[in-house]
């Protein structure tokens, strides 16, 4: 007669199979540049300066009432170049005489 076989069961022999499976992984590392614009402001003063020349004129109407004038004045006495007759000051602040 023969008997059943036997089985020897070794313990079991352990593999490793190692697979490489990628991954990506972001890191962010944020920057941020400031630009800074530093303006100079020169205040440059003027001090600009006219000048200016005024002649007044005076005038003095007076009337010498009726007659004749001198006859030391005559219309080629009074032309250009010439000086005009004085006035007595006398004469300067009379009235104006409108004649009736």
């Amino acid at each position: 007669m023969v008997s059943p076989a036997q089985n020897v069961v070794y313990p079991t022999k352990h593999c490793v199979k190692n697979n490489y499976i990628p991954h990506e992984v972001n890191h962010i590392h944020p920057t941020h540049t400031t630009i800074q614009n530093h303006h100079m402001v020169k205040n440059k003063h003027f001090y600009p300066h006219t000048q200016s020349v005024v002649n007044t004129v005076n005038q003095q109407n007076v009337n010498m009432g009726p007659g004749r004038p001198p006859s030391a004045v005559s219309p080629a006495a009074m032309g250009p170049g010439r000086p005009p007759q004085a006035v007595s000051p006398a004469t300067m602040n009379q009235k104006p005489y409108h004649g009736c």
